[in-house]
């Protein structure tokens, strides 16, 4: 893949990141069942590419599929806290972050850490979601991609570093 092909790949992932925070807040506001297949509507839709829809289908499909392990990896990673008490979006960006961590091995954590990090400065309910979401993916990462961050964690990816 060529330069310019690999940032627009990496640019549908960043959009597709973003439609999948919208389909799960959407899930998890209006309380879907799991036979509900279109959670948004095509208008929203249509502002993302092929590409991009179908990275936030397969990140919303596979976190509905292991829920139960992703759910457990941030609550236990929460301090004084639990997933079910978080405000929707911040459970909803830290959920698919986690996602992403834990079984998207393609993606390099320090990208995925960045990603849902930006994700939560725009979107999260408050202005120390931020810093909640890179301290929980963070925590993840070291555990779970340990030999990618080491023992100090994941660092924020340079202007010039590529998604993956």
């Amino acid at each position: 893949m060529t330069d310019t092909g690999a940032r627009r790949g990496n640019a549908a992932r960043s959009r597709g990141r973003s439609l999948a925070v919208h389909t799960l807040y959407s899930f998890e506001q209006n309380r879907y069942r799991d036979d509900d297949v279109a959670l948004l509507p095509d208008e929203t839709t249509a502002d993302y590419d092929a590409d991009a829809q179908a990275f936030a289908r397969s990140l919303f499909d596979g976190f509905r599929r292991e829920r139960a392990a992703v759910d457990a990896a941030v609550d236990s990673r929460l301090e004084n806290w639990t997933i079910q008490r978080l405000a929707v979006l911040d459970r909803t960006i830290l959920r698919l972050g986690a996602y992403e961590l834990l079984y998207c091995s393609d993606t390099p954590a320090k990208v995925a850490i960045n990603e849902y990090i930006e994700l939560s400065k725009l979107y999260g309910s408050e202005a120390k979601t931020a810093r909640l979401v890179n301290g929980v993916l963070d925590r993840i990462a070291r555990e779970h991609r340990a030999d990618e961050v080491g023992k100090r964690g994941a660092k924020r990816p340079a202007s010039g570093d590529v998604d993956g």
